[in-house]
């Protein structure tokens, strides 16, 4: 039993519990591991708001898992390292990430980083990782630490070959680089990277590893190129499909859309199966659907052209109103302030006599009336001009609003009518297809010695012709559900942007009139309130039973 005891009495901790990640953990290091006192004192203050929060380290806290953190929306930077993570999950949510830190845990595959599309800075760093993998999302990766884990093979490292912006590798630490090799491939595979372990590769190392490797290198290029020509013919389709939704045909340029829609019909596409001359009338199909969506294309690149112009005339034009109503009203205020100069400066001579005891209040009280009066009407034909030109304004800008949203509206109108006989006209193709199609079954039907031929799957349809044409008018009837589906999108896309466009422009138009009206009381209160403080000036040297005396117009 003593023993026993004394063996015990060597631990230091015989019990730790492992951390689970909940509110209340979040909240204890974001306090303990504040960026600053100042910010631990506002979050103990203020209360915590984990949706703002844009640094967490959850350090040392045992946790097994990784979960509960998909509450920390803005999240920038995220450090789980010295914990006992086994599996990368869970981070879907943080989509904003720009660094995550997972060193000193014991993950063993790099995975589910997915939609870490922002993440420039992954630390890996001793784990147990053998295969670099599952990063080729990651295409804004800066800097990568993968350290003290387990590769055996250094020619793994040309995986990071396909991230453009890599700059800073730390891989020392691995079996693989006991090999003297390693490195002098790394340093000529990884023709971005900087700095390697953070020491700065030189173009000599480089050149060193490249006349070892020739012919693995040349391999490796030849593979890069081949991507590099496939991410930019993605890029530039995918730009054009941008392009093309802006105009609200995207996917109909080619035979893309007429191929996805017997993909999602398993009726038609077993039918296919037949071959033969059913073959020859499905490119026939196709290729009247292309000519028939390529005038629709054409029609709606060259209506998106009309529309931006139209825009761009309206903008144009309601910017020279602004410009001029601004001009206007610069010469209006300059005008007023030379009215108001000599009045000013009347008011400083009535203080100036006061002052000196060149005339008392009572003498003075009438001319300071009447030249508060003048100053109301310049005032007031201040604000009498300038709100005419705001209105002027308004109702010119409405003129436009008015003829910019017929010529909007018809031009809509009309794309929408062209779409309409587009896919009219796709319509009666597919109906000629599904009469095609039955006819070509039924003479298969016919013929009994092709029907050996059959493939298996329709081999007891062919024998059943009620079953046939009810596979047959099933397929002609998903796929004019899915041709009504694509019409009512772009139907309802128009007609959404142009509603948004034109209450958009309404509802600018309305704020920006509110907005300069309330500038100008604003002015109009501003100068008042300065001739009232020019007066209160005055009162300031005149005892008050005095001022009593004068009444509220002094």
């Amino acid at each position: 039993m003593t023993e026993k005891r004394s063996l015990n009495s060597l631990v230091i901790y015989p019990d730790i519990e492992p951390g689970v990640i909940d509110n209340a953990m979040i909240i204890r290091c974001i306090l303990e591991y504040g960026p600053t006192e100042e910010a631990g004192r506002l979050f103990a203050e203020e209360g915590v708001h984990l949706d703002e929060a844009q640094v967490v380290r959850l350090e040392f806290q045992n946790i097994l898992r990784i979960d509960h953190l998909w509450m920390l929306k803005s999240l920038r930077k995220l450090t789980l390292a010295h914990n006992l993570i086994e599996k990368i999950e869970n981070l879907d949510q943080l989509t904003g990430l720009n660094e995550l830190d997972l060193s000193f845990n014991k993950i063993e595959k790099i995975e589910n980083l997915d939609k870490l599309v922002n993440l420039e800075i992954l630390t890996l760093f001793h784990n147990r990782i053998r295969k670099l993998e599952n990063m080729e999302l990651l295409e804004k990766l800066l800097v990568f630490s993968i350290g003290d884990n387990i590769i055996e093979d250094y020619k793994e490292m040309a995986y990071l070959r396909r991230f453009r912006f890599l700059r800073s590798v730390s891989f020392k630490g691995n079996p693989c680089c006991d090999d003297p090799m390693a490195y002098q491939f790394i340093k000529s595979a990884l023709t971005r990277v900087t700095y390697l372990d953070y020491k700065i590769v030189t173009e000599a190392e480089r050149e060193d590893g490249r006349a070892l490797f020739r012919g693995v290198l040349r391999k490796l290029d030849e593979a890069d190129e081949k991507s590099e020509n496939e991410r930019l013919a993605k890029e530039d389709y995918e730009a054009r499909v941008k392009f093309y939704a802006l105009s609200f045909v995207e996917y109909l340029s080619g035979p893309e859309l007429l191929e996805a829609m017997f993909e999602k019909d398993p009726d038609g596409s077993l039918l296919l199966k037949m071959g033969g001359e059913l073959n020859g009338f499905f490119e026939q199909y196709k290729e009247q659907y292309v000519e028939t969506m390529a005038g629709l294309v054409e029609f709606a690149l060259e209506a998106y052209n009309a529309r931006q112009y139209e825009i761009k005339l309206f903008k144009d034009l309601v910017n020279d109103a602004l410009e001029e109503s601004v001009k206007k009203s610069k010469e209006i205020i300059i005008e007023y302030e030379n009215k108001k100069r000599p009045l000013v400066n009347e008011m400083q001579e009535f203080i100036n006599r006061f002052t000196t005891k060149q005339a008392t209040i009572e003498e003075l009280e009438p001319l300071i009336v009447d030249l508060g009066e003048t100053f109301n009407e310049v005032l007031y034909h201040l604000w009498k001009s300038l709100m005419t030109i705001e209105m002027q304004l308004y109702e010119q800008c409405e003129e436009s609003r008015v003829q910019f949203s017929v010529n909007i509206t018809e031009m809509v109108t009309k794309l929408l009518e062209v779409s309409r006989n587009a896919f009219g006209a796709w319509r009666e193709q597919e109906g000629v297809w599904s009469m095609r199609q039955f006819e070509a079954l039924s003479k298969l039907l016919g013929n009994k010695l092709i029907l050996g031929d059959v493939p298996p799957e329709l081999f007891e349809v062919m024998m059943d012709r009620d079953l046939m044409m009810n596979l047959v008018a099933q397929s002609s009837d998903n796929h004019m559900r899915f041709i009504d589906g694509r019409e009512d999108l772009l139907m309802t896309r128009a007609n959404n942007w142009r509603d948004e466009l034109v209450q958009g422009t309404n509802d600018n138009e309305v704020k920006r009139n509110r907005d300069r009206i309330l500038e100008i009381n604003y002015y109009i209160d501003n100068q008042r309130e300065e001739w009232t403080d020019m007066q209160m000036g005055l009162t300031e040297i005149v005892d008050p039973e005095t001022v009593a005396l004068l009444g509220d117009d002094f």
